[in-house]
């Protein structure tokens, strides 16, 4: 408007509109807010290696292993574990502890369940890269406090997976 009370010579308000018009932006895009990532404090039992990827049972093998090896729960690391769009990250409890946390990406992460037989434990299978592009296979298992929880952690992380893998195929 005050540009054209400055140059009244020809110069139209539906012309500045038409101007004002090309440098919008066609496609608006969307931005989703979101709180901080769901937290839970777990113990980390440990992992086993595995042959299968994927598929109803396939953690069952390795979690009989990993359960047998931590004294049926008994014995494990209290970690921190969240899951976000980059997968799950784990973090010592204990601020002091000399080893760093760890971070399990999420397009490694194959498989992930609330395992039936041990319904507090929390189990995903990875797929951990090796020397010249070897791949293993291995089932890692945490204890939480409450089946609920362990059903929630698994649903969140396919979840998660599910959203991740939508935004990567969209034009």
């Amino acid at each position: 408007a005050s540009l054209a009370r400055a140059c009244p010579d020809g110069v139209t308000e539906s012309a500045l509109t038409r101007v004002c018009g090309m440098f919008k932006s066609k496609r608006r895009k969307k931005v989703k807010i979101t709180g901080e990532d769901p937290t839970y404090t777990a113990l980390y039992l440990g992992n086993a290696t595995t042959i299968q990827s994927k598929g109803e049972g396939c953690t069952d093998v390795a979690v009989g292993k990993i359960l047998g090896k931590s004294e049926q729960g008994k014995c494990g690391t209290k970690m921190r574990l969240t899951i976000s769009g980059q997968g799950i990250r784990m973090v010592h409890v204990e601020g002091k502890a000399k080893r760093p946390g760890h971070l399990y990406l999420l397009h490694r992460i194959t498989y992930c369940v609330a395992d039936p037989r041990a319904p507090k434990i929390f189990a995903w299978i990875y797929r951990h890269e090796l020397k010249h592009k070897a791949v293993m296979l291995r089932c890692h298992a945490v204890l939480v406090s409450k089946p609920e929880k362990a059903k929630a952690m698994a649903l969140l992380l396919y979840q998660t997976s599910a959203n991740a893998l939508a935004e990567f195929k969209r034009p």
